[in-house]
């Protein structure tokens, strides 16, 4: 008998890293989900073991970036060593390089490893209760139905499982405790996250570009027993014979060593990986970093990889069958990015596919995931062969200068140089795009002279400002919570002179207005902000204003005012870091993902309208 179907607005198949950020968004949006895995538990060790500065912005917009911040290896420093020219037999020290992670928003780099992000996501999840992981399941069919794909309100999707229950503890004899239970799934969308052999994909024949090299490394996890003197510090090690490392501290007293196993200038065609041992491993780092010894007593992981650098030839189908991370980029880790971009895929996402599940956003903007990530992802395997190459091509004159080198890569590791657009989401720039984009495609164009450091398409600039009314400082990020809403943020400039203040009236007079937006994209028993937040941040000397001076869709219930010119405290002025005139002032449209959308003027209401237009749905009509 043909089992019976259940229905769901979405099916994550894969509860790694990116998995378990689109559940957290899935849980965060209320989106009917299930999130499938086959193993029997997550990752325990091992994996991937780093977090860039906007990784650990997204993890914060949950709620997530305390207890990883505590138990994480911060890094703050990298040593580059290279062959000593005296004696080329050994290595010396030839640069200390700062990571400056840091000076691009409020968190450095940080080493911890797979399992414990996975925790902290399965523990977000468990404490929210309303998706969790399920265990053991083996994906069997995915099917489309391509009839009633353009219909959103559809299940367009058929997913065949079956849920391999292990046998009870103490009772081997029972047959049926074993025995799979099969079960069909009717789904709005399915999103894979299923790794490098995603079966998704497979499903989908999809083809991956690019190829996989015949360059060999060893990754191992050690306490290590050494006299190598940078041995708690990331270091960049290339020897005159025997090959390179990097090397990645982590938690627990606990170091990284990814270690180059073929030769200097081989590529590895007679070694045969299903013979390395972790002893082996060691021993030829040894040697890399001679005349400092290195052994170890305890290894808590190990593996072997070959380097290959390939992206799938789409990341969706119809905007119902989605990929993301392993699934559609593979690449070495020698980098420290593939934990950190598929999880920025998945946050890239699920705000977009959330509100076109609630019925809030219109369907077309799952059309800019693909755009957006996929160009994310050849940046990403561009680069990684980049950094591949150094590490396997031997001692040169990059490796020298390894500051001069790192500089090419460092704020796209960061991840706050991340662009959208433009597209439907991020208009294009009315001072520059224009020029290769015809005008007729775009309806609106952002002016980013407004706003010089506020780049749109990138993800809002990091920077301390004070609450006017409590005097508390807080970073401009901890306004923007991952809760789905997309955010009005409103610079008026010096609001004291009384030109800047009557602009910014006449604005909120608009915002106020039954006919505004803001009320229009709002459904009808819900709080004025639960759709648009307007976001307040101005440039007067506090004593100057006072908040309720404000018209009251500024401050609705629970205010969130900003300044920028107190007499005191440690924050900054905000203004000059974004590149914002405060006699001018004006207003950024902030997506749910935190990235810049729009700017315009103070008097751009009408601008404004038809932007949200294009995006989100009506929920009322008033006059």
């Amino acid at each position: 008998m043909k089992p019976n179907a259940t229905y769901h607005d979405l099916v994550i198949v894969g509860a790694g890293p990116a998995g378990l950020m689109a559940a957290a968004w899935a849980s965060r949006l209320r989106l009917d989900t299930r999130l499938l895995d086959d193993k029997a538990d997550r990752v325990q060790n091992g994996r991937a073991d780093g977090l860039h500065t906007r990784t650990m912005e997204i993890l914060d917009s949950f709620g997530l970036a305390t207890s990883i911040e505590r138990a994480a290896y911060q890094l703050r420093e990298i040593c580059s060593w290279n062959p000593d020219p005296e004696d080329e037999s050994i290595i010396r020290r030839t640069q200390r390089v700062l990571s400056k992670e840091e000076d691009l928003g409020r968190y450095c780099q940080m080493g911890i490893h797979q399992g414990f992000i996975e925790q902290t996501f399965i523990d977000f999840l468990n404490t929210e209760g309303y998706v969790h992981v399920e265990r053991n399941i083996q994906t069997k069919s995915l099917q489309i139905d391509e009839a009633c794909t353009a219909d959103h309100d559809a299940y367009p999707l058929t997913l065949r499982i079956s849920h391999n229950r292990p046998p009870r503890a103490g009772n081997m004899s029972d047959e049926t405790s074993g025995s799979p239970e099969e079960e069909t799934i009717k789904a709005k969308y399915v999103l894979g996250t299923d790794g490098g052999h995603s079966w998704v994909r497979k499903q989908l024949s999809l083809q991956m570009n690019g190829d996989r090299t015949k360059k060999h490394f060893g990754v191992i996890d050690i306490i290590p027993i050494t006299d190598f003197p940078d041995i708690r510090v990331s270091c960049s090690v290339h020897s005159s014979q025997n090959g390179s490392i990097m090397t990645i501290p982590r938690e627990g007293r606990l170091v990284r060593l990814y270690v180059q196993l073929a030769e200097t200038g081989s590529e590895g065609d007679g070694l045969n990986t299903s013979n390395i041992t972790p002893e082996m491993i060691v021993e030829t780092a040894s040697k890399i970093l001679s005349p400092y010894k290195l052994s170890y007593s305890h290894c808590d992981w190990w593996s072997v990889y070959t380097v290959g650098q390939q992206y799938a030839s789409n990341f969706s189908v119809d905007n119902r069958v989605f990929l993301a991370g392993d699934a559609v980029h593979t690449h070495s880790p020698t980098m420290g990015a593939g934990m950190n971009v598929s999880m920025q895929d998945t946050y890239n996402l699920m705000w977009k596919l959330g509100q076109v599940a609630n019925g809030i956003a219109q369907p077309h903007i799952l059309h800019t995931y693909n755009s957006e990530r996929r160009s994310v992802a050849i940046q990403l395997i561009d680069l990684d062969r980049k950094m591949s190459n150094f590490y396997s091509d031997g001692p040169g004159k990059e490796t020298r200068d390894y500051d001069k080198f790192r500089e090419q890569f460092r704020t796209f590791l960061s991840g706050v140089s991340v662009q959208y657009g433009p597209n439907i989401l991020v208009p294009p720039n009315c001072a520059k795009e224009l020029s290769t984009s015809p005008s007729e495609q775009f309806k609106l164009q952002s002016n980013q002279s407004l706003a010089s450091n506020i780049i749109i398409g990138q993800r809002l600039p990091s920077a301390l400002i004070m609450n006017h009314a409590e005097a508390n400082i807080v970073h401009a990020h901890t306004l923007l919570p991952s809760d789905g809403r997309w955010r009005l943020l409103i610079l008026p400039g010096d609001i004291s002179n009384s030109s800047q203040m009557s602009r910014l009236h006449e604005l909120a007079s608009y915002l106020a207005s039954p006919s505004s937006f803001v009320h229009t994209f709002t459904p009808t028993h819900a709080q004025i902000h639960s759709i648009v937040e307007v976001l307040t941040i101005h440039a007067a000397p506090r004593y100057k204003v006072e908040p309720f001076d404000l018209p009251e869709i500024l401050h609705p219930f629970d205010a969130k005012l900003g300044d920028v010119q107190g007499e005191e405290g440690n924050f900054d002025d905000a203004y000059e870091q974004w590149g914002v005139n405060k006699d001018m002032g004006c207003v950024a449209v902030v997506r749910p993902d935190q990235h810049v959308a729009y700017l315009c003027e103070l008097e751009g209401a009408r601008q404004l309208e038809s932007y949200f237009s294009q995006i989100l749905l009506p929920q009322r009509m008033e006059n």
